[in-house]
C-alpha cells in the first residue's frame, strides 16, 4: 500500500533510462499523510516525508519531518504532496495508473481507456542529448 501510493500517481512522470536523473527520480514520488498521526508514529512518517527520504536516504527517519519542511521552499512547485484519503488515492492510482506506452522518454500513466491525466510536453521535459 505505502510503496504503491508513494510511487504510482497519475500526475507523477515516469522516466525512461535516457531521461532519468537522480533529481528526477527523487521527485517522482509523493508525500501523503497516510493514516494521520498513526502513520507518522507507527510507520515512522515514511509516507509523510517520502520525498525527503528519496533525496537524503541516509538521514534518520526522526529527522525527516524537519528536512521535509526545509526542502519544500527550495523545491517549490516540484514538491509533490497529496492529502487525498488513502482509500480514494488507492482507487485513483489503481484506475488511472494502468499502463505506460512503449515509446517515449518521459511518460505519464494511462488508464484502462488509454487516457492520461497529464500529457508530457516536449518543452516541459526536454530530451537529454
Amino acid at each position: 500500500l505505502f510503496t504503491y501510493l508513494q510511487h504510482s500517481d497519475p500526475t507523477i512522470p515516469y522516466y525512461r533510462s535516457d531521461q532519468w536523473t537522480f533529481a528526477r527520480g527523487a521527485l517522482a514520488t509523493v508525500d501523503r499523510p497516510l493514516f494521520g498521526w498513526v502513520g507518522r508514529v507507527f510507520f515512522f512518517g515514511i509516507s509523510s516525508d517520502h520525498v525527503a527520504h528519496h533525496f537524503f536516504s541516509s538521514i534518520p527517519f526522526y529527522n525527516l519531518p524537519e528536512v521535509t519542511e526545509a526542502i519544500k521552499p527550495v523545491l517549490g512547485d516540484y514538491y509533490n504532496y497529496d492529502s487525498t484519503p488513502a482509500v480514494y488515492a488507492l482507487w485513483r492510482s489503481f484506475t488511472q495508473c494502468s499502463f505506460l506506452e512503449d515509446e517515449g522518454g518521459v511518460l505519464f500513466f494511462k488508464n484502462w481507456y488509454g487516457e492520461s491525466v497529464i500529457k508530457a510536453e516536449e518543452e516541459e521535459f526536454p530530451v537529454k542529448r
